[in-house]
Order: structure tokens, then C-alpha cells, then sequence
């Protein structure tokens, strides 16, 4: 091993465990939050069980209903991520490590999760997902375009596979959706709502 190996080694080492604390600091952040009542702790516990940084649950329907219960309480996040997770069956993550969580394919639900994002993005175009980088030593919210994670859908089609292997299209192809996406996430961005 070259001593410039052991270096990158120790030092990625070193951010894991700062990331770690991090972590510890968002999860108490948002303990915090639900014991105020602040349907966002609410929400951020969903992410964080489908994202698998909180590991009480990996049930796709125990956190379809944590989502619900945020999104009752007032919180457009988790109107869109569940938005998000009808459409496509899975919630968004840049989360490095996520565990993938899908939705049953039989609840899958294009239209009901078109109507719940734009639900939620008539308070704000953006939905919230926490990021912790152990080598900035910060953690923080970035808040991402929902309609980012729809035009893409519709520009590509959707498929899954059946039982045989073979490939089954479960959403066409449609230049006018994705052209009315795409112009919304273009336009979330532009506003400055859209924070990497």
C-alpha cells in the first residue's frame, strides 16, 4: 500500500465517522420536531425509514402510511415524496446506501400520484431531503424540484418485469406530459425554490 492509499483510507474514515454524528444530530433534530407537533419531523421520520437511514421500518406500507400521516398534518414534502412514491413506486433518495423500498406494483397509482404532487406543489415546487457530508463536516436540507422526478417517466415510459423475465411497459411514453413536467421543473428551478 502506497502511503497516499493509508492517507485517502484514514480520510475517508474520518468523514464516515463525522458523517455518523451528523446523522445522530439530524435524527435528534427531527425527534425534536415530532415532539412539537411540526409535521415535518413527521415527514423526515417517513423519508428516513424509506431511505434507510432510520431502520425501524422497511415495510412499503408501514411508510406509505407514515407519509399519509405527514401529509394529513399539513406537510407538502410528504404530499409529494408519497406523490412520488404512487408514481413511481419507489421514494426519491440521493441518500448513498439507501436500501430501495418498493411500493406493491398493485398500488402503484399514476393519477393518484400526479393529483398528490400537485397538491403539494401548490405550497412549494421543492420537497425536502436531508444531507449529511462528513467531509464538509454540515448537514442540511436540500430542497429538490418534485417535478424533476416526473418528466423523466414520462420522456422514458416505465416498465417492470413480469414473472417470465420479460419486460412489461406499465406507463407509455408521452411528449406532452413530459413537456408539461419538464417546463415545471424548469420553472422551480429558475424561481431558486430548487437547492442542491
Amino acid at each position: 500500500m502506497t502511503a497516499m492509499h493509508v492517507a485517502n483510507v484514514a480520510d475517508q474514515h474520518a468523514a464516515g465517522k463525522r458523517a455518523e454524528k451528523l446523522w445522530d444530530q439530524q435524527l435528534a433534530e427531527m425527534r425534536e420536531m415530532q415532539a412539537r407537533g411540526d409535521p415535518m419531523g413527521d415527514y423526515l421520520y417517513a423519508l428516513g425509514n424509506a431511505q434507510g437511514w432510520i431502520t425501524d421500518t422497511s415495510d412499503p406500507l408501514k411508510i406509505r402510511d407514515l407519509l399519509a400521516k405527514a401529509a394529513q398534518e399539513g406537510s407538502s414534502d410528504a404530499k409529494i415524496v408519497l406523490g412520488i412514491y404512487y408514481f413511481r413506486g419507489v421514494v426519491p433518495s440521493s441518500f448513498v446506501g439507501m436500501r430501495v423500498v418498493w411500493l406493491p406494483d398493485n398500488l402503484v397509482d399514476h393519477q393518484r400520484g400526479l393529483q398528490l404532487i400537485r397538491e403539494g406543489m401548490r405550497v412549494r415546487c421543492t420537497y425536502a431531503e436531508p444531507v449529511v457530508s462528513g467531509y464538509s463536516n454540515r448537514s442540511y436540507l436540500r430542497y429538490v424540484s418534485a417535478a424533476d422526478e416526473i418528466w423523466p417517466s414520462f420522456r422514458d415510459g416505465q416498465y417492470r418485469r413480469d414473472a417470465a423475465g420479460n419486460y412489461v411497459t406499465i406507463l407509455e411514453k408521452n411528449p406532452r406530459l413530459e413537456k408539461e413536467w419538464h417546463d415545471l421543473d424548469t420553472q422551480c428551478h429558475a424561481s431558486g425554490a430548487a437547492r442542491e
